[in-house]
């Protein structure tokens, strides 16, 4: 009897350091099946990897206006566009006050993707433009804000985002000139401010109409908005300044701005410099000179017309660089957007650095 209880605990024993080890083994095989799961969920499948990807920097702010459907749905619509043309879905990076552009780029870029996208007003596409120089990978241009200038004088659409989309698939890649604005406040900074620009820089009315426009203002009424502000600065006063181009010898000038441009068009129909272009390896400049109401009929009818024989109140400039030293502090702006006030502003041409998918450049 002994020896049968004895049995039978061993067989129990034996049975259950069987189970025991059967319990080990599927615990271990269902912890290396999730593993091999989440691995597979995380690896991307390879003919999407394989697809080409864009990078679209968003500012919110120039979307505010839209309700939170709404900008899933322009998201949502972006999206499915990419895909009917087989590419992945694009990676969206917001930017913040902090970092306006460039910071966005740089991580879309380190992602590889095969262009990358701005959508946020002349601000958002200088910063991403400023990331983008020199690496080789295009940058595009999709509707936000007011201004698009750059949109414009590459005929661009700025207010069709369909449009603006098709070009991403159809257009070319042109090699566009940049410009560097230097800017020293005090007239002897040892570290003075350093810009890039892709559309203007300019020194005196311009800049002050651009810091004197309201948000509020542009949101209500777009252009508008700087119509009103050019008035409040019409009657200024004339400043005393002094021009080098180049290697030349600098010339003193009364002025109420000067205006350095990459490119020429401020808006479809309004030229402001017939001759600049964005890949020609230089800078085209104007000094504007009026002084009352009738000068400034003088300079107006001398830009929409672009005649320029005769007209003694706007001087142009041409050059690889342009140096302007002010008697008085001017604010200076580029591309549209105020940046304070300087004694002096140098601007110089950095050619072909810059990749933008476009329609074909006029020659």
């Amino acid at each position: 009897m002994a020896g049968d209880l004895w049995g039978a605990g061993a067989l129990a024993v034996l049975l259950a350091a069987l189970l025991l080890v059967v319990s080990l083994l599927l615990v271990r095989e269902r912890r290396t099946g999730r593993r091999l799961r989440a691995l597979v969920a995380e690896a991307p499948d390879p003919a999407v990897a394989a697809r080409p990807r864009a990078a679209i920097v968003v500012n919110p702010s120039k979307f505010s206006h839209l309700d939170e459907q709404a900008l899933r749905r322009r998201q949502a619509y972006t999206a499915a566009v990419f895909r009917s043309h087989g590419w992945q879905d694009p990676l969206w990076l917001e930017t913040t006050p902090a970092e306006r552009g460039a910071e966005q780029a740089r991580e879309a870029l380190a992602h590889g993707v095969d262009i990358v996208l701005a959508a946020g007003g002349d601000g958002t596409v200088r910063a991403v433009a400023e990331a983008m120089t020199g690496t080789g990978v295009p940058m595009g241009l999709l509707p936000a804000g007011t201004g698009n200038l750059l949109a414009r004088n590459l005929d661009v659409p700025h207010t069709d985002l369909a449009a603006a989309l098709d070009l991403v698939f159809s257009a070319p890649d042109a090699a566009v000139d940049v410009g560097w604005l230097t800017v020293d406040r005090t007239g002897s900074d040892a570290d003075p401010d350093r810009h890039l620009f892709l559309v203007m820089a300019g020194l005196g009315f311009d800049a002050a109409v651009m810091a004197g426009v309201e948000d509020r203002l542009k949101r209500h009424l777009g252009y508008g908005a700087y119509v009103v502000s050019g008035a409040r600065a019409l009657w200024g006063p004339q400043a005393r300044v002094k021009v080098r181009v180049d290697d030349g010898d600098a010339v003193g000038v009364r002025t109420r701005a000067v205006i350095v441009g990459n490119c020429g068009r401020l808006t479809k129909n309004l030229v402001l410099m017939p001759d600049a272009r964005v890949d020609d390896g230089f800078l085209d400049a104007v000094v504007l000179s009026p002084r009352g109401g009738i000068a400034w009929g003088e300079v107006a009818w001398a830009i929409v017309t672009r005649d320029r024989r005769g007209q003694r109140r706007v001087q142009h400039l041409r050059g690889r660089s342009i140096e302007v030293t002010c008697a008085e502090p001017q604010e200076v702006e580029l591309d549209g957007d105020p940046i304070g006030t300087a004694l002096r502003i140098r601007v110089e041409v950095e050619a072909g650095v810059l990749l933008v998918r476009c329609p074909p450049l006029r020659g």
